[in-house]
């Protein structure tokens, strides 16, 4: 049944506000232990930890030295990790005997502020992985083709052994979609089901960005505190703890599922979170410290080869797109009256951007291409756009903003002013995009929520629940908001206003400094990039001189360019 919509907004807001990166408490059998870098006393420590050191109560824990619970080498193993400076989530410093019954147990180590956190697993725990660098070169032979994220999923489930291992990719919303899987076991397939943005919460997807793998290894496990020394200012920070328990909320949803371990691999591209291998199992499974600093390894190699491609089809896009804007500027440049040129150009105007259709109104006159609606209904998109509070450029993919009946062909709108409030103004459409959606259950239901709304739990049902999707045109992102301002820029300049105000013949200056400015700026940013993704990579000795010789015609292109603007 649908919930109030009121119970459902504070569902909402709740789930939000979690602190879940300040949760107090530990996965067992993992035990934590944080001390001051300053003086080495320890000031928090999870309660297994009295067991683990046989200190008999916390009090007698806090506040000792860590010399006397950790031997020389660990300390050392740990001062070594410490030393890289990398932030980040724990890694893994050493094996180590522990307690007084010098039982094997795996350290992590990472530094929070002036807090050092120590994270001790039992060793052998978790299955033995095979094949990581086997499954980073069958990543690779896989990296140019369309089997490349079912590709991922085979080749994690083969290393881990999970039952359930899926690549789940966020969308604009931040709901999400599996768009590749592979089974084993008694596990139904969830391949091709959305997922609300609900179940995955900002500060969840926070934490994914920060911590790129993450381990929950038997959903029924007692969380074990973390206590800690009062004279603390406030909660740890477990953000990078990979002991870290889980929100009861969440456990309850694996459960739901019918899953009784769980573990996710971060995909990162550009540095935004770009989805998860996500992981089930049918029985508890632990994964080791090492086994997951392999795992983080092939989600970063994964994460490289995707960001590979994204950048490597926008530039091809991007070309092809600066390729339409500057044969439509050479045009409107050289000849004596554009306007009446511009028939013959509204094709190239249209390529410039990712759009199905444009709308010039000039003067009054409109001028159109591609997919558009009649006359009326482009009023209707100038009169809804001037609604939107600003004069600058507003964006909706839902038809039904903008015209209670918005055509098929022209559903999505993007609507720019040009010049200074002539009245001109440059319209760009998209296609509805139908489609039938699968989620994983109810989205406008992603909770249990109590009469009173004060405690709510995640759904029971993941059956697949479909949605025909209409009057919805794949949304506009940052990047066409800048390529409709690159556009409105010539436009500006040639069409509108005061460029229709010089005589015939008269002359228009070269493009100016703006326009130049933002193509160095946009060559700027693909630097970065390709720089991350080298940095991230394993180039064989030829790639690398082959990449040295590139680098030396770049710089001297941009010497040429200081001397120039010198």
């Amino acid at each position: 049944m649908k919930p109030d919509p009121a119970l459902f907004e504070h569902a909402l807001a709740a789930c939000a506000r979690e602190p879940i990166h300040v949760i107090g408490a530990v996965q067992p059998p993992g035990v934590l232990m944080v001390y001051h870098a300053r003086d080495l006393r320890i000031v928090a420590a999870s309660a297994n930890a009295v067991a683990l050191f046989d200190t008999g109560d916390m009090d007698a824990l806090l506040h000792q030295p860590v010399e006397s619970l950790l031997d020389r080498a660990s300390l050392a193993a740990i001062n070594r990790v410490l030393a890289r400076g990398e932030h980040g989530a724990s890694q893994f410093a050493c094996a180590t005997n522990v307690g007084p019954m010098g039982t094997l147990y795996d350290i992590s180590t990472h530094a929070s502020g002036d807090l050092v956190h120590v994270e001790l697993e039992p060793s052998g725990l978790g299955q033995p992985l095979e094949g990581g660098h086997a499954m980073v070169a069958g990543l690779d032979a896989a990296a140019d083709g369309a089997d490349f994220l079912p590709s991922i999923a085979r080749q994690v489930q083969r290393i881990s052994g999970y039952d359930r291992v899926m690549v789940y990719r966020f969308l604009a919303d931040y709901s999400g979609e599996v768009v590749a899987e592979a089974l084993a076991g008694d596990l139904a397939s969830y391949d091709g089901l959305r997922y609300p943005a609900s179940d995955i919460p900002p500060q969840a997807r926070a934490l994914y960005l920060r911590n790129r793998v993450r381990v929950i290894a038997d959903v029924d496990a007692e969380p074990q505190p973390l206590m800690q020394s009062p004279e603390l200012d406030g909660p740890i920070d477990m953000s990078f703890d990979a002991l870290r328990a889980v929100s009861p909320v969440h456990l309850q949803y694996l459960r739901n599922m019918g899953v009784a371990a769980s573990m996710s691999i971060s995909l990162v591209v550009d540095g935004h979170l770009w989805g998860l291998v996500a992981c089930h199992h049918g029985t508890p499974r632990p994964v080791d410290a090492r086994q997951r600093t392999a795992l983080e390894m092939v989600g970063r190699h994964a994460s490289m080869i995707l960001d590979a491609h994204e950048l490597r089809g926008r530039a091809r896009a991007e070309a092809s797109r600066r390729g339409q804007r500057d044969a439509l500027e050479g045009h409107l440049h050289r000849d004596s009256d554009p306007l009446a040129r511009l028939p013959e150009l509204m094709d190239l105007a249209l390529g410039s951007v990712d759009a199905d259709g444009l709308a010039l109104c000039l003067d009054g006159a409109w001028h159109v291409h591609g997919h558009t609606p009649d006359s009326q209904s482009l009023a209707n998109a100038i009169a809804w756009a001037g609604t939107q509070g600003h004069r600058g450029t507003a964006a909706t993919a839902r038809g039904g903003d903008w015209q209670a009946d918005a055509p098929q062909d022209a559903c999505g709108l993007l609507a720019a002013p040009l010049g200074q409030g002539a009245g001109d103004w440059l319209l760009l459409f998209r296609r509805e995009q139908r489609e039938t959606v699968r989620w994983a259950g109810r989205p406008d239901a992603p909770f249990q929520i109590d009469a009173d709304g004060t405690r709510i739990g995640p759904r029971a049902s993941f059956e697949a629940w479909e949605e025909d999707v209409r009057a919805t045109s794949l949304p506009w992102s940052g990047r066409d908001f800048e390529l409709a301002r690159r556009l409105r820029m010539v436009l500006e300049r040639y069409l509108s206003g005061a460029a229709r105000l010089r005589a015939p013949g008269q002359p228009v200056a070269e493009p100016d400094m703006p326009m130049l400015r933002w193509d160095a700026r946009e060559q700027a940013e693909r630097l970065r990039r390709l720089a991350q993704l080298l940095d991230g990579a394993s180039p064989d000795r030829e790639r690398l001189r082959r990449i040295h010789g590139l680098l030396e015609q770049m710089e001297e292109e941009l010497g040429a360019l200081a001397d120039a603007l010198d």
